[in-house]
């Protein structure tokens, strides 16, 4: 799927809602691997081409993500979220994201 396409764009802000959203609830101490695994695959599915200018609205719903998630790990670990799983998630969107946008 193309990284500038409105279903994308949709689907990746949606994952910040508080109430049904990957991030969002994860903001508030809640982790749904079943959300993260679904976050992961959309992010896996998005197709971003070498040099091709990315769209604001997605470089801005993508960018925080690895450090607000960084942010969660202690809120969820005092509400008994699996520390080694939450971490595996991170690892791997962060690195997802690492290749989308790419590093200095």
């Amino acid at each position: 799927m193309k990284h500038s396409s409105p279903d994308v764009l949709e689907t990746l802000d949606s994952a910040w809602d508080d109430t049904s959203g990957f991030l969002g609830l994860l903001r508030s101490g809640e982790f749904s691997p079943e959300l993260a695994e679904e976050y992961l695959g959309l992010l896996s599915s998005i197709e971003v081409s070498e040099g091709e200018a990315l769209h604001p609205d997605f470089v801005r719903l993508i960018w925080f993500v690895p450090l607000f998630m960084e942010w969660q790990v202690d809120r969820s670990v005092e509400r008994g979220v699996d520390k080694g799983e939450l971490a595996n998630f991170l690892d791997l969107i962060r690195e997802r994201i690492m290749e989308m946008l790419g590093v200095p």
